[in-house]
Parts: C-alpha cells; structure tokens; sequence
C-alpha cells in the first residue's frame, strides 16, 4: 500500500506501509496533526491546514463504498 500526502503547493510525498490497516491509521493521522518530512539534514512538520489530500493505492476494503458524480 502506498501513502500519497498531497500539499497546497503542489509537491507530493508518497511512502509504502505493509497493510489497508496502516495505510487507515497513518491517513488518518496525517489529516490530524499533519505530515512530517525527514531527510538526513532536516526534519519538518506540514500542519493539517497544508494537507489538501491523502490518497492510498493498493486495495482497501470498506463497508461504506460509494459512487462519484458532478454537478
């Protein structure tokens, strides 16, 4: 499964976990307190106010599907 953490300025960050259970926790975590970063120079901390989007690839199931339509 794939985390996909979209920011207003357009950058994307993805990173893989090992389940639909994880990949529920961490989006529901980052929609919560934001998205932190860490490279071997820095770390930074994306508040809740930049997330635009949290997509998960892979296959996750759900009790709740629906359908999306325009206007």
């Amino acid at each position: 499964m794939k985390v996909n953490v979209y920011l207003d300025d357009g950058r994307v960050f993805s990173y893989t976990v090992s389940s639909a259970e994880k990949a529920r926790e961490h989006s529901h975590a980052i929609i919560m307190t934001g998205y932190r970063h860490a490279t071997e120079e820095y770390f930074e901390h994306y508040g809740p106010h930049r997330i635009l989007k949290v997509k998960v690839t892979g296959k996750v199931d759900t009790q709740y599907p629906d359908e999306v339509r325009g206007t």
